[in-house]
Formats: structure tokens, sequence, C-alpha cells
């Protein structure tokens, strides 16, 4: 229960091996991907969860042809287990990863609401963990909430991504779900144990084809705080889909990386340490592909996220309708990984990054059929289709 945080309250293959699923419901395959994928509770790095969940994301590769390796790489990992009462009853808890070790109890932690938002980030947060340290605080607990423009605020547990190599206040921090802001103010009890500990894990690599030095990249995060239905499961599920499709004309290279919560530790490690190709273009599949939500008009539907291309969107024909299509909206700034990829690469190659948020995102409600659905796995999937196909024929 420790890593819970205490959870109580077309046309024939041309390259060998590249098969063509025979489902002819795409939707619903792409939804039997994210629910195989959200079997799993918890996908953090380091966990049990995790790593069966690669297990299982390498033999999806493979039975779509691809020939698959791993690539290992060490990283700090923070072990934890921690209890927070409210009002007397266990509250769900997860850590500010790597902001504090030790093992800590406290009757009077600090005590702080804070919001994470599409707008302002952790600004919150990291401003909290700052007056805990100047109140000289042996813990904080900061009752958090998730708010995205157009869409009532999440009110339960929310994990936020953290750099292992960040500047940390030391002060321990433990988040709680946003609705128990008011007892918590009153009545709260909180112990944490954690410590960092030298661990391993790796990313997952396939080849669709002949290894060559130009192939076509697709790449997507593997890992993250949660279920990840749609933040995670339902990115997978559209870049094993494209993978298998743009296989037909070109070799693919495929990157899966773990890591993703801790400021794409996995992604920077390969580029830094393995990457040597030359690609032809990298399609770089983020959180959120699929991801819907119920606006304030109770409407369900794909929320807004971001694209950002190497050319720019406006200069691509169509590529602006073809992201318009899943409600994707160009940014100048690649985000996430994008940006690392981007940074890898310079100028020269063509790079498309999807990625966003959604009310639940980084929170144990990111479920199938909570948010995404065949549906709009199907519109996400023929709009970054689409984008591919406009970015290769630019």
């Amino acid at each position: 229960m420790a890593a819970l945080g205490a959870a109580t309250l077309g046309a024939t293959p041309a390259w060998a091996g590249a098969r063509a699923p025979a489902d002819t419901s795409l939707g619903a395959r792409l939804y039997d991907i994210v629910k195989a994928y959200s079997r799993w509770p918890v996908h953090r790095t380091g966990t049990d969860t995790e790593a069966a969940a690669l297990d299982w994301f390498q033999s999806e590769l493979r039975q779509r042809g691809a020939k698959t390796s791993r690539w290992d790489y060490s990283y700090p990992r923070y072990e934890w287990t921690a209890q927070v009462r409210v009002a007397g009853r266990t509250a769900q808890t997860i850590p500010l990863y790597y902001e504090g070790v030790g093992e800590v109890s406290s009757d009077k932690p600090f005590v702080r609401s804070v919001t994470i938002s599409d707008t302002g980030g952790d600004a919150e947060v990291l401003a909290a963990v700052k007056d805990a340290k100047a109140d000289n605080a042996r813990l904080a607990v900061l009752p958090v909430f998730n708010a995205n423009r157009g869409y009532p605020t999440y009110d339960g547990l929310v994990a936020d991504n953290r750099d292992p190599a960040a500047a940390t206040t030391g002060v321990p921090t433990l988040f709680i779900p946003g609705r128990l802001a008011d007892q918590a103010a009153r009545d709260v009890q909180a112990h944490l144990s954690a410590r960092i500990v030298n661990d391993r894990s790796h990313d997952i690599t396939g080849w669709f084809g002949k290894p060559v030095a130009d192939p076509i990249v697709v790449t997507t995060p593997l890992s993250g705080w949660f279920t990840c239905a749609a933040e995670r499961g339902s990115g997978i599920a559209v870049a094993l889909e494209l993978a298998a499709d743009l296989a037909r004309t070109h070799p693919v290279f495929f990157l899966g990386n773990s890591g993703h919560e801790l400021n794409n530790f996995g992604a920077r490690a390969y580029l830094q340490d393995a990457f040597e190709l030359r690609p032809t273009a990298v399609f770089h599949i983020g959180a959120s592909i699929a991801a819907g939500g119920t606006d304030t008009q109770g409407h369900f539907g794909l929320v807004p996220r971001v694209v950002a291309s190497n050319p720019p969107v406006a200069s691509v024909p169509g590529l602006a309708e073809a992201v318009q299509l899943g409600n994707f909206v160009p940014t100048p700034t690649f985000p996430g990984e994008g940006a690392v990829w981007s940074q890898k690469l310079g100028s020269s190659v063509p790079l498309l990054s999807f990625a966003g948020q959604f009310p639940q995102f980084h929170t144990p409600d990111d479920r199938p059929g909570v948010a995404t659905d065949p549906s709009l796995l199907d519109t996400a999937y023929r709009s970054v289709r689409g984008a591919a196909q406009a970015l290769l024929g630019a």
C-alpha cells in the first residue's frame, strides 16, 4: 500500500514484420490498449507495477513486428511510506518527491492549500514549501487542487512531476486532496519516512524494419504517477498504431522511455548517452493525447492540448487542419519531452510534439471511461496521423 500512498481515504507493409492490425474498429482497438495499460494502478518509475507495464509494452511492440531491446540507466529513486490523518480519518497522500528525507512526524505541520494549473504550473507548490522552510516547519501538508481553464476544478489527490536534481528546501512535503483543506487547517497529523537510493530502470526501443541511420522516430513516455489512462495510456496506444502505420513505407525507430515523472529522466539519459541517429523526422507523442473532460457547459470532449512543430505549424500545408481536428492548439514552445528532443535535434530535423493536461491529470481518477474513450481515441489518432503525413510531405 505504500506505493499507492495510503490510498484508503491501406498498403502492404514494405518492411518485414510491420503488420496491419486485423481489427477494423480503430477506436475500440486503441481503447483496448488503454485498458490493458491501465490494469496497473501505479506507473511510477522503480515500482514493481511499472516494471510489469514495461514488460507488457515491450510485448506489444513485438506483436506489431518490432525487434525490441532495453536500454538501462541509473537514477536516484525516492523511496517512501507515509500516512496522513485528517479529522481522525486516513487520507490519500503522495509526497512532493525529493523535497525532504528522513523519518518525520507532526501533529502541527505547515498546512497551505495550493493549486496546480495549466497556466501557472506548480508555482504555488514551490512558494508554499519555501514558506514552510521560512517557518522552520518539520513537515508540510498541502491540500492540492488541479485547475484547467474552462473546466471544473479537481479537488482530489494530485501529484507533481519532479527533477531529482532540482534545488529543494529540505522540508518533507505531502499532498492530500484539496477537498480536505478546511478540515486539515483544523486537525491533521502526518508521518513520512523517505530516503533516496541509487536504482536502475530502462527504456524500451524497437525497430520496425532494417535499422538505418535516418529512420522516422516515434517516441512516447511510459511512466507516470497513477493509472494514467488518458495521460499515458492514450499516447501509448496512438504511438504504437502510428509507428506500425508509418513502418509500411519507411523504417521506424521507436523509443518508449520511463522516468517521465522525474523530469523526463529516461528520455534525457537516452538522448545524452545513446542516441546517434539522423532521423528523417521525429514524432513525440506526449501527455494526454486523447484526454477528455466535461467542461463547465456539461459537454464531454477532447480538452485543448498543445502541439509544437519544426518547421512551424502554419508553414506546413495541411498541418494546421490536421491538428485542429484533434483540438491541438499550436504553440511556439516545445512542451516537456518535446523540448528535450528539440534541444538534441536542433533546427534541421522535422519534429512534431504533442502534449497537454486535463482535470484528472496526475490523479488517481485518470481511468478508462473517465478521461478517455474509443471515440476520443479515434479522433486523436486521425489528427496525429494526418499531422505526421503533412510533416513528412513538407
